[in-house]
């Protein structure tokens, strides 16, 4: 029950939650989950790679980088039905003709794990962290496993129950006398205690 409820929740995962993701969300899925445990690190810091525009800062006048969000873009599928990747193995993607920007293009960045996992949380996953991404997935396996972990017990009661049926109790057996005398020839009796009256 172990490997089937394993077996459960991943297949949960991979044909129930990830069908649900944004595009953004199963491309920075794998950056998502290393920020994450990353986070409590103190002062650690790490390569993340993002989908971003330059635009031109109106108040500024200078050219500033945002990231992109899923609502700016349309991606590219293959005749499997899955985000094509380019010659670099990147995910094709397409910027909608109404976004503004003079360039966009996959930004490769270092920034410390906590404030990367904090955007990842609240930008791209609407507040969810992994466990509650997974919760589906980990929540299925659990019961799998519970009810399957019952049912087998149940099972095997009724399996014994007739396996059983008709046999002798408590474990009596039939012996010969050559037999029954040679397991107990160290007894000397029953040990009953007899009352005898004048």
């Amino acid at each position: 029950m172990v490997l089937i409820g394993g077996a459960s929740g991943y297949g949960i995962h991979q044909f129930w939650v990830t069908t649900q993701f944004t595009v953004l969300q199963r491309i920075y899925l794998k950056q998502y989950l290393k920020s994450s445990y990353r986070s409590y690190l103190r002062d650690s810091r790490s390569r993340y790679t993002t989908l971003a525009r330059i635009v031109n800062d109106p108040r500024t006048r200078k050219d500033v980088v945002v990231p992109m969000m899923d609502d700016q873009i349309d991606a590219v599928y293959d005749e499997q039905g899955h985000i094509a990747f380019d010659e670099h193995h990147y995910p094709k993607l397409l910027i909608k003709p109404d976004v503004e920007r003079k360039k966009f293009y996959w930004a490769k960045t270092v920034y410390p794990d906590k404030q990367a996992y904090d955007w990842y949380r609240t930008a791209i996953y609407d507040g969810k962290t992994i466990p509650d991404i997974w919760r589906p997935a980990w929540l299925g396996a659990i019961v799998i496993f519970s009810f399957g972990t019952l049912a087998l017990m149940v099972l095997d009661m009724v399996a014994q129950q007739l396996y059983l049926k008709g046999e002798p109790l408590r474990g009596t057996r039939e012996l010969t006398p050559k037999v029954y005398a040679r397991e107990h020839r160290t007894q000397l009796g029953y040990m009953v205690r007899v009352y005898a009256t004048p």
